[in-house]
């Protein structure tokens, strides 16, 4: 008997039922909320709703069943309103954990419109207010399911596993929610390159639902294990796993869902230079994702759709979906809300280390030591990292009229600056490497170390050339590690021969600006040094060698910094703007007033990254 007719023979049975006997009917519900497809999960919650009785408390569960099927069914209409509805009803019965319950329902409402930081903020309210609740957890389940997505989407698979270990630890074995958790847990450890613990929890969550008509969760299954084996090119596997998972959505009318199929079918035809089957696929997805508004798709659908038409010869439409995808993506993965989604996530853990008074200990150190031991070993990393750093002498015995502006975030930072003379030629650079503080400033060192390398042991001579061997450098130091490594680094190079009178340029991602009589952009190739499935070798550009030309290699701390009357960020026009006005001046001129600019705009707000500009006058 399927989950839905079950439920169906309890309503039967429930016509003037007491609260108690009400309640048991909606917690199975709740418990078997991923086994119904949007329709019957209406009608359950419509025919309980007719045997209500008068009473606050079962208005509110059924309030929270409303939240329940919209969050899981977005076609059917907007979720926020009967959650909101739910959590202040439950304030208001002074029910912490159904609170916590609604809480939790409002975590999948923000992931799915591309707010993470407030999803983030959700899950920890929600895991707080329902404690260990029994009456309540399949919400509490939800919430550390989601909390392991949310890890998951910011490539933080170590957090998200123990998210999904906990959430399995409360669940009820061979549930649907037990099954949902094992498949997150499967997901993590299959982008962390652990591969036979993902297999091994796929076919364990297939066994829990073999022979249940489980179409829901089979049909994610079949998706992920697709996924699976795409990721080690076996297309044939994938294809074949995708059409069983397409099968089973299309004829339970699994419209979200499906537009992952359709995503991942773009980019196996891709890889296979079937570009019109390729854009067919990415067009069916974004009509799904753009219909029922699943923000957190979309960037992702634009990247795909981009690529489709830049592999088609069509630039004007891959340069069209290029820009809603980086509009998209600085929307939801914006780094500032990143960084509080993290922050969030530490301080709930701080603040379950206070109550189990084992913030004052760390074995059997005081706090005091542990904070002034950390901060010597944080204060050495800085010379460390001072030391691959050119001094500023040596730049101006170089370039006599030039400018560095260097505002590390942290006490040591992912931007650092680099030269480099070989023979008549000076190569200069402004780098931005993923993160900041200690993780950031240990990946400058790797990326610092493979410029070096590029230049003096494989002798690459022009900018394109050295940024490809830099790539190669920093992948193959990465690849020693057991788990994929996502980090990197965005740079401005520069290279200037005052005796053949040449200059080149090459850039990741950071653009560069230069003045002679007008102003100058030159944008950088849009992929990173580092890890990207769509590699190209970088564009070597070659400037007019002219006396008085100024130049400007900067990395996005500065143009990202929130600040000003209404707290928004500099942006990159306004410092394009910035820097016009300050051409003719100085260098000294332009530092001092660049800094002071900086300083003001942020007033009171955190500086949110690293900051570095370099200014040379030929």
């Amino acid at each position: 008997m399927s989950a839905y007719d079950r439920l169906s023979k309890q309503i039967d049975l429930l016509a003037g039922a007491n609260e108690p006997a009400l309640h048991e009917a909606y917690f199975n519900l709740w418990e078997n909320a991923m086994l119904l497809h949007g329709d019957q999960f209406q009608n359950v919650v419509v025919r309980l709703a007719s045997l209500l009785p008068e009473s606050k408390m079962s208005l509110t569960w059924n309030l929270l069943s409303q939240g329940m099927l919209l969050s899981f069914h977005p076609a059917k209409g907007n979720a926020f309103s009967a959650l909101s509805a739910a959590e202040t009803s439950f304030v208001e019965l002074h029910d912490k954990s159904g609170e916590g319950a609604a809480q939790a329902l409002k975590v999948v409402y923000y992931k799915n419109n591309g707010r993470l930081d407030l999803a983030q903020e959700c899950v920890q309210n929600a895991i707080d207010n329902m404690g260990d609740s029994e009456l309540y957890r399949p919400f509490l389940c939800i919430a550390f399911y989601q909390a392991g997505e949310i890890s998951h989407l910011l490539n933080d698979y170590q957090t998200a596993i123990a998210y999904y270990k906990k959430g399995i630890s409360f669940a009820k074995p061979s549930t649907a929610i037990h099954t949902r958790l094992l498949i997150g847990l499967a997901n993590s450890y299959k982008d962390s390159n652990e591969s036979e613990k993902a297999l091994e929890l796929f076919e364990q969550a297939l066994n829990q639902i073999y022979n249940a008509n489980n179409y829901i969760l089979e049909s994610k299954i079949y998706a992920d294990m697709a996924n699976y084996y795409f990721r080690k090119n076996d297309f044939a596997n994938s294809i074949s796993f995708h059409e069983k998972s397409i099968a089973i959505r299309k004829k339970q009318n699994m419209a979200n869902p499906l537009s992952t199929n359709y995503l991942e079918l773009a980019e196996i035809c891709l890889k296979q230079n079937k570009n019109d089957e390729a854009l067919n696929y990415a067009l069916l997805a974004e009509k799904i994702v753009t219909d029922l508004n699943i923000v957190i798709k979309l960037s992702q659908v634009y990247h795909i759709i981009s690529t489709i038409y830049e592999a088609m010869g069509n630039l004007a439409g891959a340069l069209d979906y290029y820009k809603k995808y980086h509009t998209k993506k600085e929307e939801v993965f914006s780094h500032e809300s990143s960084m509080k989604i993290k922050q969030l996530s530490m301080r709930h853990e701080i603040e379950n280390v206070q109550k189990e008074n084992e913030l004052f200990e760390l074995k059997n150190v005081t706090l005091k030591e542990a904070l002034e031991e950390i901060g010597s070993s944080v204060r050495y990393a800085k010379r460390i990292q001072e030391a691959i750093l050119p001094t500023i002498d040596m730049i101006k015995e170089k370039f006599p009229q030039s400018f560095v502006l260097y505002r590390p975030k942290d006490i040591v930072a992912g931007d650092f600056y680099w030269m480099e003379q070989i023979d008549d030629t000076i190569l200069i650079a402004a780098a931005d490497c993923t993160g900041h503080g200690v993780p950031g400033a240990m990946v400058s060192v790797v990326c610092s170390n493979a410029l070096n390398r590029a230049v003096k042991e494989f002798h690459r001579l022009t900018t394109g050339e050295i940024l490809d061997k830099v790539t190669d450098l920093v992948l193959e130091t990465f690849e020693k590690s057991v788990t994929e490594v996502m980090d990197g680094m965005d740079i401005s190079l520069l290279s200037i021969n005052k005796i053949t009178k040449t200059i080149q340029w090459s850039g990741a991602h950071n653009p560069l600006l230069y003045f002679n009589d007008t102003m100058h952009e030159i944008p950088a190739n849009k992929q990173p040094i580092g890890k990207n499935d769509y590699r190209k070798p970088f564009t070597t550009h070659y400037i007019d060698y002219s006396e008085g030309t100024t130049f400007f290699l900067f990395t996005d701390g500065f143009s990202d910094q929130f600040g000003g009357p209404d707290g928004k960020k500099f942006k990159y026009r306004q410092l394009q703007s910035t820097l016009l006005k300050l051409v003719n001046n100085s260098q000294e001129v332009q530092l001092r007033t660049l800094d002071q600019t900086f300083t003001n705009w942020k007033g009171d707000l955190e500086q949110i990254d690293d900051v570095c500009i370099i200014g040379i006058r030929l």
